[in-house]
């Protein structure tokens, strides 16, 4: 996976769209192209599960205790996975508690040494709960990726494939001006997407159904699946 400052990003969405690639001539659209390049790309962190970026972090549970502070590496929208232990073997756990899974007084219903389900407090951002009530000390493991790192200066790198980013931005601007050549680069962005796939192991091509996020985005822009790449 290539990564490129977001000078270099913006000469690459002028050359995939067609533009001019001197500055002077560009100067009216680059700030529309780098505010573009930087949604696409949280568009795209948010919608594929990067295996370069993935970490784990473990947090303590005591016992009768169903909301938890989440840990320092990963937030809620980090989090792509969660898992259980009871101080024994990890399994993992579902995203969204059911209803009947919480009393009126917002505790649980249901007390139990293994825990299922999962999700953010919701009154509080920075708790998650659990569900059911744990009856003995445990840990949630929780995989999530690293945040993207800030693009506001030229100099500034992406975290994320540059090629990927300039080929989906293009795609999108091209959209826009009603370009004929629109398509065929969303399906360059679409065969690039997939030789990043052919280069994961065979676990990481199929279809996540597990996600942190309250949206996810496929190929073609609408949020339908989440997808692991390489």
């Amino acid at each position: 996976m290539l990564t490129d400052t977001l000078a270099n990003l913006v000469e690459m969405v002028r050359a995939e769209a067609g533009h001019a690639l001197s500055p002077a001539q560009g100067l009216n659209t680059e700030q529309t192209i780098k505010k573009t390049i930087i949604r696409v790309e949280r568009e795209l962190w948010t919608a594929f599960e990067w295996p370069t970026l993935m970490v784990r972090e473990q947090i303590p549970v005591q016992r009768h205790q169903y909301r938890i502070a989440y840990g320092s590496s990963l937030k809620y929208d980090q989090v792509r996975q969660a898992w259980w232990s009871d101080g024994n073997r990890f399994h993992p756990i579902e995203y969204g508690i059911p209803e009947q899974g919480i009393k009126p007084d917002g505790t649980n219903t249901w007390e139990s040494t293994t825990v299922t389900h999962w999700e953010d407090d919701g009154a509080d951002d920075t708790l998650f709960r659990i569900y059911p009530t744990p009856s003995q000390d445990g840990y949630i493991r929780f995989k999530g990726m690293k945040p993207l790192k800030p693009l506001v200066d030229n100099d500034d790198v992406c975290t994320l494939d540059s090629v990927a980013i300039a080929t989906r931005t293009a795609a999108e601007m091209l959209t826009r001006a009603k370009s004929q050549d629109a398509e065929l680069k969303m399906q360059g962005f679409q065969r690039h997407i997939q030789k990043l796939l052919a280069n994961a192991v065979s676990n990481k091509h199929k279809v996540s159904t597990f996600g942190s996020s309250r949206h996810t985005y496929d190929l073609s822009h609408h949020r339908h699946h989440r997808f692991r790449i390489g």
